[in-house]
């Protein structure tokens, strides 16, 4: 039985694909890195790799988020989670300071996969550019090496780049938060308008 406890995917009726870009958009301090962290963990549980990529973040503490998030998903499930099997099959990395160009990512990949490691899912947290030409070369990369991809992106620069971000992106979710009420709405995928409900503690699925 698959763990399901971020269940974006929900919102589209389908998994999605691998090669597909995926956009997590919300304002400063909504979740967005819970969102993403719980997607990636929902990815480990089902025995799927992941290749973590902070901008914002040294590795070791991306490392401790996720600990976090397992802690929280024992205490919520009542389960045992095998925590050397996920650690095996999750990869972090940092790009501090916005440094992040595609040929870096490209690079850090392949260095990855002639040293026999290869991703189902690659998340970016922290993305702050506003040139257009990154995402479709952060979606090239994908297809390239057969991987899904999730990224963060704040609300303010979605917007001035709205429409040209739906030209590249698969799915767009956007997160808003309040104190008692968290939720994602599908911005762009087969079912537009869909909502989700999530816990406003563990940014974990609350109604599917």
């Amino acid at each position: 039985m698959e763990n399901n406890i971020s269940s974006l995917w929900i919102l589209e009726g389908k998994e999605p694909e691998r090669g597909s870009l995926g956009l997590l958009v919300g304002e400063r301090g909504a979740g967005k890195s819970a969102c993403l962290t719980n997607i990636g963990v929902e990815k480990l549980l089902n025995g799927h790799s992941v290749l973590h990529v902070s901008l914002e973040d040294m590795p070791d503490q991306v490392s401790n988020y996720y600990e976090l998030k397992i802690q929280e998903i024992m205490k919520a499930t009542g389960e045992t989670v095998n925590k050397g099997k996920i650690e095996s099959n999750r990869t972090i990395f940092s790009y501090l300071n916005q440094t992040l160009s595609a040929e870096k990512l490209r690079s850090s990949v392949e260095n990855l996969k002639e040293s026999g490691y290869t991703f189902d899912l690659m998340l970016l947290d922290g993305l702050q550019t506003e040139d257009v030409d990154l995402f479709q070369s952060i979606k090239d990369i994908a297809t390239e090496y057969g991987m899904e991809v999730w990224l963060t992106y704040p609300m303010s620069r979605y917007l001035s780049l709205k429409d040209k971000l739906k030209d590249i992106c698969d799915s767009i979710l956007v997160l808003y938060g309040q104190k008692d009420e968290v939720y994602v709405v599908l911005e762009k995928g087969e079912n537009e308008g869909r909502r989700l409900e999530l816990d406003p503690i563990t940014f974990f699925a609350r109604s599917l």
